[in-house]
């Protein structure tokens, strides 16, 4: 048949024609801009296609937890759960698979806590067991089993199922990352239920490795004091608070299971900033570390987890008691270390009686961090609006407040904070390291909101030294700054991928975002999901909504006065994503990416310093105009 379909002449010369098509053949298959695009790789792979399709299936998700009209409708739930069944049924033993049928426990679950529909917990049960069943194998498996536990205890009130699980999780996935809060977790109901637990659990668990915790951090201002606590990986904990009784004060407990610290650690950390009167680490008994925080004054507190390294943050709010005022520090940060000789810890159980953790030593104490008052100065002349603004009519005292602040509500002090520094390079292409370029546009945009729009600027590094994440937002909350602009370099697998984008905090609407967030947080994909759960409790809706406007006020001139510098910007928009540098900022705070350092264009005008100033000229003008816009909004 397919001889019969050539014509006559081409029967005649068939073996020339044959060569010909041969030729044309290998050339098709061995040719390596065949498939150069992401469309067609799609097209040609399955996988890819089940990848994109799992994406896409993620952001429904998202947009549907993020979208109060649909996540009030049952049915919305529903269709939601469909993509990644389809995905599950249409390859039930690809890599996916797993990850489709977690998610459909999941949400199934969240579908449970919102709608009371005893079949949807029921449901999720099932398909985290099929996680745990058809791929014990996989990441997710343990997960899985200890979510059927929490499942168990907390919805279906069954403590003997729920010890089942937790006993399950232990057992089968000893070093997952689970396990130590799976047995911490058994042992509490096993004692809250008088449950008898096998020998054969008692036994594995003695000697079992403990989770090291080091030396507690602390940040504090006259109304706002962070705690951070890191351990060696991920552990449980709780949180208990406590009112005055006699004359102890008000305490708040951090308890963390199956845990350690070295007695260098357990000093009472005197704070005394009108807050908190000092915070103790103790070894509580051989499993448990308590940390004690003694209260003075508190109106509100938040803890919560970051991972990668995994770390405990307590954000302790409320209203100073009026103290003497010390004499203002030029000094932004000064280094302190823990007291020689303090008052003995509030500990229950000596020290002695601790076995040493297993998992290796700790480092050396950390320096303890305080962040003192700067001197304010006071902004002298008038600095003209940035070029478009509208003229208003109300009147300003001349050598006062530049013009821009009076218009702004209040904005004096800005945070501006270069990503990355010191160990952590950031992204790295074409010869050129994230933590750098952001060092150089950071400094650069501090001159010009400082001489152009008399801002008073604090960096949260001036040099090249590593800064934890959780440190540059306390920095900013303890300065009490009035905006938080945290400056970045994007990366992206896909060379042609280009342009700028700027983020503020919320939940991701996509996976892109998820994917830029995770790079930026130096953490998976994964744990971005799981701080996602998290932020819901974490936000304010009026600090995220300033914030999506200073999002915007930065991206449009940014894009739109490059154009002026004759430098072309592809504007990739406004997004949001839990990036972990603006988890807890008490002000208005974005998250800018510049340019990508993986495509070779935008890599080559990076080494630019002319490039570099206009990008940093015009992140100013942008919190200028937002400062306006602001103001405009107001009258």
């Amino acid at each position: 048949m397919f001889f019969a379909s050539f014509p006559a002449s081409t029967k005649r010369n068939l073996p020339a024609y044959t060569c010909l098509l041969m030729a044309a053949l290998l050339l098709l298959f061995s040719t390596p801009a065949f498939a150069s695009s992401a469309g067609d790789k799609a097209m040609s792979n399955p996988t890819s296609q089940a990848e994109e399709q799992y994406k896409a299936a993620k952001d429904v998700y998202f947009n549907l937890k993020r979208t109060p009209a649909q996540s009030q409708s049952r049915a919305q739930w529903l269709k939601g759960i469909l993509p990644f069944r389809k995905i599950y049924l249409a390859a039930p033993q690809s890599n996916l698979a797993p990850s489709c049928l977690y998610m459909i426990g999941r949400m199934y679950r969240q579908m449970y806590e919102r709608f009371k529909v005893p079949l949807d917990i029921d449901e999720s049960i099932n398909y985290f067991n099929d996680v745990a069943s058809k791929f014990p194998g996989s990441s997710l498996a343990d997960d899985a089993l200890f979510i059927i536990a929490e499942i168990e205890l907390s919805d279906k009130n069954n403590p003997e199922q729920a010890a089942h699980f937790f006993q399950e999780v232990t057992s089968r996935y000893p070093n997952g990352d689970k396990s130590n809060q799976a047995y911490s977790q058994l042992q509490a109901v096993a004692d809250r239920h008088n449950l008898k637990l096998p020998e054969k659990t008692v036994t594995e668990q003695i000697g079992h490795d403990l989770v090291n915790l080091q030396p507690v951090q602390h940040w504090s201002s006259s109304d706002y004091t962070r705690i951070a606590v890191r351990a060696s990986e991920p552990v449980h904990y709780s949180t208990r608070l406590l009112e005055m009784t006699n004359d102890q004060p008000r305490q708040l407990w951090i308890d963390f299971d199956q845990s350690y610290i070295p007695p260098e650690a357990r000093s009472p950390l005197s704070i005394e900033d009108g807050l908190l009167k000092q915070v103790a680490a103790e070894q509580y008994n051989e499993t448990t570390v308590r940390l004690i925080l003694d209260i003075e004054s508190i109106a509100d507190y938040k803890v919560f987890n970051l991972n990668d390294p995994f770390r405990v943050i307590i954000d302790v709010r409320g209203e100073k008691k009026k103290q003497a005022k010390a004499a203002p520090q030029e000094s932004v940060l000064q280094e302190i270390k823990p007291p020689e000789k303090a008052p003995a810890p509030v500990v229950v159980k000596p020290a002695e009686t601790v076995k040493t953790a297993k998992r290796g030593t700790l480092p050396g104490p950390e320096v303890y961090i305080t962040l003192e008052d700067r001197k304010k100065v006071k902004p002298t002349g008038r600095v003209a609006l940035p070029s478009g603004t509208k003229k208003t009519t109300r009147h300003f005292e001349q050598n006062s407040l530049s013009l821009a602040q009076q218009l702004g509500l209040g904005i004096h002090r800005i945070v501006i904070d270069p990503g990355h520094g010191g160990k952590d390079p950031g992204a790295m292409a074409n010869h050129l390291q994230e933590k750098d370029i952001v060092l150089s546009v950071a400094r650069r945009t501090a001159k010009i909101l400082r001489k152009k729009y008399n801002y008073e600027v604090i960096l949260t590094r001036e040099r090249d030294v590593f800064i934890p994440l959780e440190e540059r937002t306390a920095i900013a909350n303890t300065k009490n700054a009035d905006l938080f602009v945290s400056i970045h370099v994007n990366a992206h697998p896909k060379k042609t991928t280009r342009g700028v984008e700027t983020f503020y905090l919320n939940l991701a609407t996509n996976t892109e975002a998820m994917r830029v967030a995770a790079r930026e947080n130096a953490t998976s994909t994964h744990n971005i999901s799981e701080m996602q759960d998290i932020l819901s409790d974490l936000m304010q809706n009026a600090k995220i909504k300033e914030s999506s406007r200073l999002a915007e006020a930065v991206q449009s001139t940014l894009v739109n006065g490059m154009k002026q510098h004759h430098f072309h910007m592809t504007s990739l928009g406004v997004k949001q994503a839990p990036f972990y540098v603006l988890i807890g900022a008490e002000m208005p705070a974005v998250l800018a990416e510049i340019s990508f350092i993986t495509n070779p264009e935008e890599a080559k005008l990076l080494k630019d310093v002319n490039y570099l100033q206009a990008i940093a000229e015009e992140i100013a003008a942008g919190v200028a105009n937002y400062s306006i816009q602001r103001r405009t909004a107001a009258l």
